[in-house]
């Protein structure tokens, strides 16, 4: 090997261990987007940092708080679905605090289940309603078979008891 090889293999080693040994490992917003060109909206990805160090992606109005040892895997699985956890990120969305969520399911459960008790009483009411119309029926049902035996009680007397 000539100086001049030695030289460029001397270059592209030293860019290796660079790349190896990067004193911030964090990705760039350019590797992330190419990272995880499948996910929607990634392409508008940007990035800042939280306080404790962590990158914060922000990709609409999601937030993901990623940690030095996140993959592009991870990362990935966090943002397409921010209900399963993974060991080295956290994902939170935009206008909701810690607990928001849960305090936003249960209003919504409790309001369910409000909801559905006023449906009850509703049809407990139409079916009182149906039974007076029931009863009603019923009591005029009555008065008029009465009417009808007093009528042929009064056909009965002209007639003798039957036909001749």
């Amino acid at each position: 090997m000539n100086q001049h090889e030695l030289d460029w293999f001397a270059a592209r080693l030293s860019i290796a261990v660079y790349d190896v040994n990067r004193t911030t490992p964090e990705m760039s917003v350019l590797e992330l987007r190419a990272a995880l060109k499948g996910i929607e909206g990634s392409e508008s990805l940007t990035m800042s940092y939280a306080p404790n160090g962590n990158q914060l992606i922000h990709i609409g109005d999601k937030t993901l708080e990623v940690g030095p040892m996140a993959s592009n895997h991870e990362i990935a699985t966090a943002l397409e679905n921010p209900f399963i956890r993974t060991e080295n990120t956290r994902m939170s969305i935009s206008g909701y605090e810690p607990g928001a969520i849960r305090a936003r399911l249960e209003a919504l459960k409790k309001n369910g289940k409000e909801r559905r008790d006023q449906a009850i009483a509703k049809l407990d009411a139409a079916g009182t309603k149906h039974e007076e119309v029931s009863a009603e029926i019923e009591r005029v049902a009555t008065q008029i078979e009465k009417e009808a035996d007093a009528a042929l009680q009064e056909f009965a007397e002209f007639s003798n008891g039957g036909p001749a």
